[in-house]
């Protein structure tokens, strides 16, 4: 579907709903499963260096054997369906505005025996816990499995909700998705999540991405030296389509 009909589609409506009522959206089937697979063989070949226990330069360490790094926006990963997918743009703008920008690109890997991860949210509340919950997202979350995400591999664990907290609540019980490659996720940077433990044998990689609203920076996750909100080449930029270069206003104004 053209980029007007998927934001007009019945589809981004409820999906919007969703994640504004619940924090959070589970996209079905937004690439094809062999893409995904394709898409895992890519990167288990260009970073094979980094499938290990190791804090290695570019990586920061986000959990138990569990590591966030940039992907280049090369290859595989340059395909606009990948890092800006229509469906998930679509969304995106309605929950952020027409100018939302692509903030971060890269991967979260959970390497085999990585433990379950501490519950966070990705981003500290703009204002005090009185307003924040209030307001309208600033920023959002896409998680895109390259492998199934599922209780027998491990997944990434929601509090429904909790985006509109004004404190913790122990007692609600969080959601864990079947989350199939080719599927993803997109969350509130306020919601609470955790990713679960890696109960497989091999390095269970996932793509994230933040989408955020024009004026703001993640002021948390990229303070580590040398690692990299996005990585890409002049050539990159040059093929971005016209539609999607706004979500590279904050790159284009700097050039």
């Amino acid at each position: 579907m053209a980029g007007d009909t998927v934001a007009q589609s019945e589809q981004v409506r409820l999906a919007y709903e969703s994640l504004v009522k619940q924090g959070y959206v589970v996209l079905d089937h937004v690439i094809d499963p062999g893409t995904a697979e394709k898409l895992h063989r890519e990167f288990l070949a260009r970073y094979h260096n980094h499938l290990q226990d190791s804090e290695l330069p570019g990586t920061l360490k986000v959990g138990n054997k569990r590591y966030l790094m940039a992907i280049d926006l090369a290859g595989g990963f340059a395909d606009c369906a990948i890092y800006a997918n229509p469906v998930v743009v679509a969304i995106a703008r309605m929950a952020l505005d027409e100018n939302a920008i692509l903030e971060s690109f890269g991967a979260v890997v959970s390497l085999p025996g990585a433990e379950q991860q501490h519950i966070h949210r990705d981003g500290m509340p703009l204002f005090d816990s009185a307003i924040s919950p209030m307001l309208p997202a600033h920023a959002l979350t896409l998680a895109m499995p390259l492998v199934d995400m599922n209780e027998r591999q491990g997944s990434t664990a929601l509090w429904p909700g909790s985006h509109r907290w004004r404190e913790r609540n122990e007692e609600v019980a969080p959601l864990a998705p079947d989350v199939p490659a080719g599927s993803c996720m997109l969350w509130d940077f306020r919601l609470f999540h955790s990713g679960t433990a890696n109960r497989s044998e091999r390095p269970r990689p996932m793509i994230y991405a933040t989408f955020a609203r024009r004026w703001y920076q993640d002021p948390a996750n990229f303070t580590k030296k040398g690692l990299q909100r996005l990585s890409f080449t002049p050539q990159f930029l040059d093929g971005v389509p016209e539609d999607l270069r706004s979500l590279f206003y904050h790159v284009f104004r700097h050039e």
